[in-house]
C-alpha cells in the first residue's frame, strides 16, 4: 500500500485520516456524506488515483501529438534527455529517454542509474532539472528519487568531507567529485526548502519528510566524526524558517511537524524551541552564517504570518521530555562511544528553559486579538505549569489583566495561579475585578468562566464586609440590566455571597426609617447611599444601602427568575447553590425547557364549537345568509 512510512515518523496520509475521522463522527446519518469529499483526499493520499489518471491523460495526449507531428513531417519528441557525445565518450551509461517512455519512468531509470554505478552522477543534474520544474507530479516524484540517491550517497560516506579536504590540501578527482556532489546536494536541499511554500499541501508534506531524512544522515554523520551528539541545527534552523515565514504553509504541514516529529522526538523539540527565539528576536540576521547574502537590517519586522504558524506549531506541541534519559526519543540517535560529557538533550531543565524561553519570545510579538485571547486561555493549564520560572509572566498577564474587557477575563486564570501557587504580590488586585464589572459583562461568552474565578476570590472569610457588600452590591445593580440567563447567574451568586459572609446580612434585614408623630414611611428622592461609580471599594458605601434590587427582580417579567429571587424572603436554612448549574444558560435552554416542560392543568379555554358561520344576530347576518 502506498502509505508513504519513512524510516521514521508517522504515515504522511494522517492528517487526512484525522480530518475524515472528526468529520464522520461529529455528523450525522443525514450530514455524513457532507465527508466523502475529506474521505477522498485521503483515499488520493495513499493510491495517487487522481495522479495516475493524470499522469495516463498526459502520455495519450503527448502519444496522439507525436502521431500527428509524425504523419505530417514534423520533428516531435515527448521527452529528450538523450546524452551528450562527450558523456558518451567518457562512458557514462546515461538513459536515453524515448518517446513512449513517462516522465516517471525516466526519473526511476535515471535514479537506478546513479545507484548503480558512480559513473552514471551526472543524472543527478537531470533529475535534479526535473525536480525544480513547474510539473507538480514530475518534481514530487523526482524530488522522492534524490532523496534516496542522497541517502544512499550519505550511507557509503561520498558527502562526508575529509579532514584534508576541509584544511584545503587535497585537490585530487575523487575531491573535485565530492565537492561536485556537496554542491549538488546543497541544491537540493534549497529546492526542499523552496517547495516547503509550494501551493499544494501533499508536496510540502514530502519536502519536510526528505528534509528530515537528510539532517538525520547529516547528524550521523557529524557524530561519527565528533565521537559525540552533534546535531544539525543549522539545517534545521533553515527549514524552521521557511516554515513559518511563509503565507503558503498549510495546516496540514504544521501539524505534521507538530504531531508526527516535535511531539514524538525531544531533540527536535528541544531545538525547535531554541531555533524559535532566534528568529523571533528583533537582531536576528537571516544572512548570517549564510551562502546567501543581504543587507543587515537593526531590527527583524515580524509578519503575521510568521506569528500565525509559530503559534498554529506550538499549540499543537502537547509532550513534555521524559525525567527519565533512558525513555527519551531523539531523532538523531546518540553515538554509542559518546564519552562522559553529556549532551544537553538529554537534560529535562534544558527543555524546560527552552520551552520558557519560546512561550516568552512568541508573546513578545505583535499577538493580533485571537492568538492574544488563545493564549490567555491555555495559559493556567499548558503553559504555566512547564515555565522554568512562571514569575516571568507576571508583565505580560498583568498588561493583559489591566487591558479591560474580554481580555482581562481571560487573563484572571493565569494571574490567580501565580498569585495562589507562586506567592505572586498583585496591588489593588480586587479594585481592578471591581472595575471588569459593567454591563457588558453579563453578555460576553467568557461570563461562565468568570464567575467561577468570581467564586473562588470572594470565597475568603478573611475578606473585609465592605469589599463584599461592594461586589454584591454592584452585581445586584447590574442584574436589573441583564438578560436572563445573567440574571441566573447572579442570583445564586449574591446567595452564596451572603451564606458565606454573615456580616453583609445587613443588605438585606436593613429597615426603613418612619416618622415618629404620623408613623409614614420617609422617602427621599436619595434614599440609596450607594455610589455606583465610585472606584473605590471603602468609599462607594454598600454597606450602608441595602438590595433592594432583589425586590425589584422578584416581579420579573420571566417567571421563572421571579421565583428564584423569592428564595431572599425565605430563612437562609438551605444550602449554597451549586454555581455550575446556572452558568450555561441560555435564551435557547430557557425555551426548550418551557416547550419541554408538561403543564399540570390545562388552561381554561373555550371549548364549544360555532354551530354556524353567520349565527342569527351577528352584524352580518343582515346582509347575507347561508
Amino acid at each position: 500500500m502506498a502509505s508513504g512510512i519513512g524510516h521514521k515518523g508517522t504515515n504522511r496520509c494522517f492528517p487526512f485520516w484525522e480530518d475524515f475521522q472528526q468529520c464522520y463522527f461529529s455528523s450525522n446519518e443525514k450530514t455524513r456524506a457532507d465527508c466523502m469529499p475529506v474521505r477522498d483526499d485521503y483515499l488520493e493520499c495513499l493510491h495517487h488515483f487522481k495522479e495516475i489518471a493524470r499522469v495516463r491523460a498526459i502520455q495519450t495526449v503527448e502519444r496522439n501529438n507525436y502521431a500527428k507531428s509524425k504523419a505530417n513531417g514534423t520533428d516531435h519528441k515527448i521527452i529528450s534527455l538523450a546524452p551528450s557525445k562527450s558523456d558518451s565518450q567518457n562512458g557514462n551509461d546515461s538513459v536515453e529517454v524515448t518517446e513512449e517512455s513517462s516522465l516517471n519512468e525516466s526519473v526511476h531509470k535515471l535514479e537506478a542509474s546513479v545507484l548503480s554505478s558512480h559513473q552514471n552522477l551526472n543524472n543527478i543534474v537531470e533529475i535534479y532539472k526535473i525536480a525544480s520544474s513547474n510539473d507538480a507530479e514530475a518534481a514530487f516524484t523526482a524530488a522522492n528519487s534524490l532523496g534516496r540517491i542522497y541517502t544512499a550517497l550519505w550511507t557509503k560516506g561520498l558527502l562526508k568531507r575529509a579532514k584534508s579536504q576541509q584544511q584545503g590540501e587535497d585537490s585530487s578527482a575523487a575531491a573535485k567529485v565530492g565537492d561536485w556532489i556537496r554542491d549538488n546536494y546543497k541544491q537540493y536541499t534549497d529546492l526542499l526548502k523552496n517547495m516547503l511554500g509550494h501551493s499544494n499541501g501533499p508536496i510540502q508534506i514530502t519536502a519536510l519528510r526528505l528534509l528530515l531524512q537528510m539532517m538525520d544522515k547529516e547528524g550521523q554523520s557529524m557524530c561519527k566524526s565528533a565521537g559525540n551528539y552533534v546535531f544539525p541545527n543549522d539545517s534545521f534552523l533553515e527549514a524552521i524558517e521557511a516554515i513559518l515565514n511563509s503565507s503558503e504553509s498549510s495546516e496540514h504541514l504544521l501539524r505534521t511537524l507538530a504531531e508526527s516529529y516535535l511531539n514524538a522526538y525531544d531533540d527536535l523539540r528541544l531545538y525547535f524551541y531554541r531555533n524559535l527565539v532566534k528568529l523571533a528576536s528583533p537582531d536576528y540576521d537571516p544572512f548570517k552564517n549564510r551562502s546567501k547574502r543581504g543587507p543587515r537590517n537593526n531590527s527583524v519586522q515580524h509578519s503575521e504570518a510568521f506569528v500565525q504558524n509559530a503559534f498554529a506549531v506550538m499549540n499543537q506541541i502537547r509532550t513534555m521530555p521524559k525525567t527519565s534519559k533512558e525513555t527519551m526519543s531523539l531523532w538523531i540517535s546518540l553515538p554509542k562511544n559518546s564519552g562522559d560529557s553529556e549532551p544537553s538533550v538529554l537534560s529535562p531543565a534544558a527543555h524546560t528553559r527552552a520551552f520558557s524561553e519560546a512561550w516568552l519570545a512568541l508573546m513578545r510579538l505583535p499577538l493580533n486579538p485571537e492568538i492574544y485571547k488563545q493564549i490567555l486561555l491555555m495559559m493556567h493549564k499548558r503553559i504555566i505549569p512547564h515555565m522554568s520560572d512562571p514569575k516571568l509572566l507576571m508583565d505580560f498577564l498583568s498588561n493583559s489583566y489591566e487591558t479591560g474587557g474580554s481580555v482581562s477575563l481571560l487573563a484572571l486564570n493565569g494571574l490567580f495561579t501565580l498569585i495562589t501557587e507562586h506567592n505572586l504580590n498583585y496591588p489593588q488586585f480586587y479594585e481592578k475585578l471591581y472595575a471588569l464589572f459593567d454591563r457588558n459583562l453579563f453578555h460576553v461568552k467568557y461570563r461562565a468562566r468568570f464567575f467561577r474565578l468570581l467564586e473562588v476570590f470572594l470565597g475568603s472569610s478573611h475578606l473585609p464586609a465592605y469589599l463584599v457588600a461592594a461586589f454584591i452590591k454592584r452585581m445586584a445593580r447590574l442584574a436589573l440590566f441583564a438578560p436572563p440567563a445573567g440574571i441566573v447567574t447572579a442570583i445564586p451568586m449574591i446567595y452564596n455571597l451572603l451564606k458565606s459572609h454573615p456580616s453583609c446580612m445587613v443588605l438585606i434585614h436593613r429597615m426603613p426609617e418612619y416618622n415618629s408623630e404620623t408613623g409614614e414611611e420617609k422617602v427621599n428622592k436619595d434614599c440609596d447611599p450607594f455610589i455606583s461609580d465610585e472606584p473605590d471599594l471603602s468609599k462607594c458605601q454598600a454597606l450602608q444601602s441595602s438590595l433592594w434590587e432583589l425586590e425589584t427582580l422578584q416581579h420579573h417579567y420571566y417567571p421563572n427568575i421571579a421565583t428564584l429571587a423569592k428564595i431572599f424572603n425565605e430563612p437562609f436554612h438551605k444550602p449554597q447553590f451549586m454555581l455550575e448549574d446556572f452558568l450555561d444558560h441560555t435564551y435557547t435552554t430557557f425555551f426548550e425547557s418551557d416547550t419541554s416542560r408538561k403543564p399540570k392543568k390545562a388552561p381554561a379555554l373555550a371549548t364549544q364549537p360555532p354551530s354556524a358561520l353567520i349565527r342569527s344576530g351577528d352584524a352580518l347576518s343582515d346582509f347575507m345568509s347561508f
